[in-house]
């Protein structure tokens, strides 16, 4: 009898762990407001190749009396607060974010001579790559190479942060990463030199 229940146990015991090797862990991973987060990231460093030559910059103070102003906030007091904000409500920010953000804003713009004549590129995985350095002397192309390493360095962190701030796990920080890459990539201006999913490098 003890032999009959004991198998039994054991049968039970055995079903049960097939059973839980069989189930699959899906991981939420939230990929559309990683997307609404590097898309906003994306387009505030771009900025600068937005705006058409003797236009000024976007983000130039408004005075009182123009129309934009009223415009705003006539559409805050019509749709309140939650509609106003709804750009806010899908993406992700803090500190560290807006800081590393910051952070390439400026280096951009030391940058954009090189990317448009393809001395530096933007490869698949989100990061910055010196791709020819021909014209240049020693000492630039030593310059050029501390300020890859550089922006790569708070690409990286930033990947890490907008991780972190959605509570997601060190093994998605890679979704985050492929998520911004295409952001990169897909907003550069014509003649970049870019890299393909497939590892083939480009101009746009």
């Amino acid at each position: 009898m003890k032999r009959s229940a004991h198998r039994f146990s054991f049968s039970v015991l055995t079903v049960l762990a097939i059973i839980a090797g069989c189930v699959t862990v899906n991981i939420y991973f939230p990929a559309a407001k990683v997307e609404k987060t590097a898309e906003k990231i994306v387009d505030e460093v771009y900025q600068e190749k937005t705006e058409p030559p003797g236009q000024e910059p976007a983000g130039k103070p408004q005075s009182w009396n123009e129309p934009g102003i009223f415009q705003s906030i006539a559409r805050l007091a019509r749709f309140g607060p939650a509609q106003a904000f709804a750009e806010e409500a899908t993406t992700v920010s803090n500190a560290a974010i807006r800081g590393l953000k910051d952070q390439i804003v400026q280096r951009h713009q030391e940058l954009l001579p090189y990317y448009r004549k393809g001395q530096v590129g933007i490869d698949k995985d989100g990061f910055l790559e010196v791709r020819e350095t021909g014209g240049l002397g020693l000492p630039q192309v030593a310059s050029l190479k501390r300020l890859v390493n550089a922006d790569n360095a708070a690409r990286r962190q930033l990947y890490e942060e907008v991780a972190k701030a959605l509570n997601l796990k060190p093994d998605q920080v890679p979704q985050v990463r492929q998520i911004f890459s295409k952001q990169w990539r897909d907003k550069a201006e014509a003649g970049w030199a870019v890299q393909a999913d497939n590892g083939q490098w480009g101009r746009k």
